[in-house]
């Protein structure tokens, strides 16, 4: 048993040997751009079509998590885009990915202790290509969610620290805009899909994890309507629970994904919904 167990774990370890390798050797004309086609993908070129999701809008060129980059990733192709919100002091849910205001703003404090009129006295002022949006704001849910409307695309609404007291008008948002079959919520917060779940029966929402357990699949099992969001770079420790999922039938998304490479591994385990800053169809 020992024996066959050092086989597997050295047969693994060249595995990620030559994968290492590749990316290393590809490296160099893979990334010579930010942003390529999907045309550079084996599962392209072999006639599959993946589902790309932008990541934080399209960051690779435009500011995260904003309205420019939810515009270009309409108008540039994928098909749907995902975006990070948090609850302000006054029940107002704002499109950032980090607690606090610091790394994007030219403000401080953590987004909970400011009213949204307060949030608006700062300018988001980093980014790709921020210099050409001077005084951009952080954007609202009805904001991100008004993109979605009008290009018809779906919105990937990861939900971050907030009070889980606001999820009502989360939901009310979502449903303003009818797209209650389009969305889908996601979260690292196993206990916030609940929430959401008791409040919808039907909405779509997915469990993101870097540690994924066959536990964590029975959960999005007995909550219905619930994928998987996994980190594709840590697909060889939840190997056994990636597939348990997929043969309980749940919808695998991986993220974030922006070389072509891990685009096909992703394929390869059955994956084809992925999460990316800058693989897009066209």
């Amino acid at each position: 048993m020992k024996g066959d167990n050092a086989k597997k774990l050295k047969k693994t370890k060249t595995i990620i040997s030559i994968i290492a390798w590749v990316i290393a050797l590809t490296a160099v004309w893979q990334f010579t751009g930010k942003t390529i086609t999907e045309g550079r993908t084996l599962a392209y070129i072999s006639g599959a079509r993946q589902t790309l999701i932008a990541h934080r809008g399209f960051s690779a060129l435009y500011p995260q998590n904003t309205v420019p980059a939810f515009i270009a990733a309409a108008e540039n192709g994928f098909d749907g885009y995902e975006f990070d919100v948090h609850t302000t002091k006054d029940g107002v849910w704002v499109v950032i990915h980090n607690d606090d205001i610091d790394a994007m703003t030219n403000g401080t404090g953590n987004v909970a202790d400011y009213t949204y009129e307060e949030l608006m006295r700062f300018n988001i002022d980093a980014g790709n290509g921020i210099e050409n949006y001077p005084d951009l704001k952080i954007p609202t849910l009805e904001e991100a969610l008004s993109v979605c409307d009008e290009y018809d695309i779906f919105p990937v609404i990861e939900i971050k620290s907030c009070d889980s007291s606001y999820f009502p008008g989360l939901l009310a948002g979502i449903y303003s805009h009818s797209l209650q079959d389009k969305a889908i919520i996601i979260s690292f917060t196993m206990e916030y899909l609940e929430e959401i779940r008791a409040l919808d029966g039907n909405i779509e929402m997915s469990y993101l994890s870097s540690k994924l357990t066959r536990d964590d699949v029975d959960k999005c099992v007995s909550l219905g309507n619930c994928g998987i969001d996994i980190n594709i770079y840590k697909f060889f420790k939840m190997t056994g629970a990636i597939k348990y999922a997929q043969d309980k039938g749940l919808k695998c998304v991986s993220w974030t994904i922006d070389h072509p490479l891990f685009a096909d591994i992703s394929h390869w385990i059955g994956i084809d919904n992925i999460t990316t800053n800058r693989i897009r169809h066209k």
